[in-house]
């Protein structure tokens, strides 16, 4: 029952159970709210046609744009090439020899890494080194623990060939050497020991015909030198294979690149710090005193990548030669190499090979025991 107070508002109290009250005034909340629904709805309609010039509803055409006229078009239409002609890919630049501008190329050049460890290595730092150009595509195809002298365990003149028949090679850079310290057996299964002259001339033959695959197929290679060492009787075997890519770069007309004062310290000896490619000081060298960090081989790479790009920018192509005008072995290091190089001798190896040993030194023992296999001292390397 409802009764009203001397307000004329309702008096709010329960009857037969039910809560009644303050309804007059939630239907006034309801009738407003769907009020305001009706007026924002309709207001969200009418704004896109109000948007348009043509009024509500109306959909105005679209504003034609002006099109030049046909000469006009025909000067801003680029002329095709003609079938089968070069596609240059990077604008000409005034001056070659800047990294920065490279000139017009005929084609991206592939850039075949061969070698060993430090092949490896050298790959990751040239891959960073010239990933802002895209003149190169690095490739890897190094493999460790590899030389010219394990012939029975990797024969790089049989991979070599079979690199050829799977990659396009335009140019391949070869690091190899820090595994061949050792005894090398020639195709007659004779033996001789490291820096023997017959050792030499067995070691040159393979390096001559595994330069001679690549050259004789169009390919430019550059042949890097190896580092400093920390061991100075390592780093002395390093010298002496120096000594032989040089010459024989040079015999059959390839660049030699040398590296070792590139990663010396200012007096030529090594350091395991040393400014990094953007002049920091920072950690270069491997714990074993051979390898690099990250950062050593990017220094190692960039020696590398001045000659490539600098042949680039002049326009040697594959199948051309490039300059073999390289700074070989270090000047100043000339007479230290002279007193552990043998003097040159004959390229015939003597009818009778030198005994075997395992590592390089100056004078051998003439009473080298006979090896047999499984003794202490047989350094042969089992067969694979």
């Amino acid at each position: 029952m409802l009764s009203q107070n001397g307000a004329g508002w309702p008096n709010v109290f329960v009857r037969d159970g039910v809560l009644r009250g303050q309804g007059i005034e939630f239907k006034w909340f309801f009738r407003f709210a769907l009020a305001l629904f009706v007026v924002l709805a309709t207001a969200l309609w009418a704004w896109p046609s109000r948007a348009e010039p043509g009024g509500f509803g109306t959909v105005s055409a679209p504003i034609p744009l002006p099109r030049p006229s046909i000469s006009h078009r025909a000067a801003l239409t680029p002329s095709l090439p003609a079938p089968n002609a070069p596609v240059s890919i990077m604008p000409p630049i005034s001056e070659p020899g800047d990294r920065g501008t490279p000139p017009l190329l005929d084609r991206i050049m592939n850039v075949v890494i061969l070698g060993d460890s430090l092949g490896d290595g050298l790959w990751a730092g040239l891959y960073r080194e010239l990933k802002a150009d895209p003149r190169f595509n690095i490739i890897k195809r190094s493999k460790v623990s590899t030389g010219f002298v394990r012939k029975d365990y990797f024969d790089w003149n049989a991979e070599v060939e079979k690199v050829l028949a799977e990659e396009q090679i335009d140019i391949a850079v070869v690091m190899i050497g820090t595994n061949d310290r050792q005894v090398l057996v020639d195709d007659e299964g004779r033996r001789h020991r490291l820096r023997a002259p017959s050792w030499e001339a067995a070691y040159k033959a393979r390096v001559d015909r595994f330069t001679q695959s690549l050259t004789d197929r169009g390919v430019l290679v550059y042949w890097v030198g190896l580092p400093v060492m920390r061991s100075p009787r390592f780093g002395g075997d390093m010298r002496y294979f120096n000594s032989i890519y040089e010459e024989r770069a040079v015999a059959n007309g390839v660049p030699f690149i040398p590296t070792w004062n590139d990663l010396a310290d200012a007096s030529g000896a090594y350091q395991a710090y040393g400014p990094d490619t953007n002049g920091r000081r920072r950690l270069l060298r491997a714990d074993d005193g051979i390898h690099f960090t990250l950062a050593g081989y990017r220094v190692l790479a960039s020696v590398v990548a001045d000659d490539l790009v600098r042949d680039r920018n002049a326009g040697i192509l594959p199948g051309a030669t490039a300059p073999v005008q390289r700074s070989a072995v270090e000047a100043e290091d000339t007479s230290e190499l002279a007193t552990m190089t043998p003097a040159p001798t004959s390229s015939t190896p003597p009818a009778e090979a030198s005994p075997l040993v395992a590592s390089s030194v100056e004078t051998q023992p003439s009473d080298v025991p006979e090896l047999r296999p499984g003794r202490a001292d047989d350094w042969r390397w089992p067969r694979l």
